[in-house]
């Protein structure tokens, strides 16, 4: 063979090592999975256990379908509700609806709800819980002022079966 074929089968042979060279650089590499375990969500429940009772500031029970308020009355209704509030630092807000529109007395009476509670934490209307089961006590008092008046009121009602106590969570 001549030469300058053995130069160009030599130079070939050359540049097809230098361009398959080239498609298999490699980079090390590894993996490896964690063992960690699964996060569970909380959960928040409130139950109303239907034992309210309705009071006069003396202290006397009172059946609301026969009572007949009058101004400068003051009603007390006091109700226990169960919470069961799992989750880690687990905050929430208890709320009332239901009075203020509630039939026309509703526009000459106030309300204001007090919480407590031995087994979690109250400032105000926010829960911080501890621990799953929670007894909260609620005071919800109405006011039928002895401001009103005229006949303003009169034989006007306020239907206290439309209560709802709501338990939201907050940041």
């Amino acid at each position: 063979m001549n030469k300058l074929v053995k130069g160009s089968i030599a130079g070939a042979a050359g540049i097809a090592l230098l361009l398959g060279g080239a498609g298999t650089f490699a980079l090390w590499n590894t993996s490896d999975s964690l063992t960690a375990p699964s996060i569970t969500a909380g959960h928040l429940t409130l139950t109303a256990n239907n034992n309210g009772v309705w009071k006069t500031l003396a202290g006397d029970t009172i059946t609301p379908s026969t009572y007949r308020i009058i101004p400068g009355t003051t009603l007390v209704y006091t109700q226990t509700l169960s919470i069961d509030a799992v989750g880690d630092g687990l905050k929430a807000n208890l709320t009332h609806t239901g009075l203020a529109a509630a039939g026309p007395l509703a526009d000459y009476t106030t309300e204001t709800l007090e919480v407590t509670s031995s087994t979690a934490t109250v400032d105000g209307s926010t829960l911080k819980f501890t621990s799953g089961l929670s007894t909260v006590n609620v005071k919800l008092t109405v006011v039928f002022p002895s401001t009103v008046t005229g006949t303003q009121g009169q034989g006007s009602t306020l239907d206290l079966s439309q209560i709802t106590f709501t338990l939201a969570q907050t940041p």
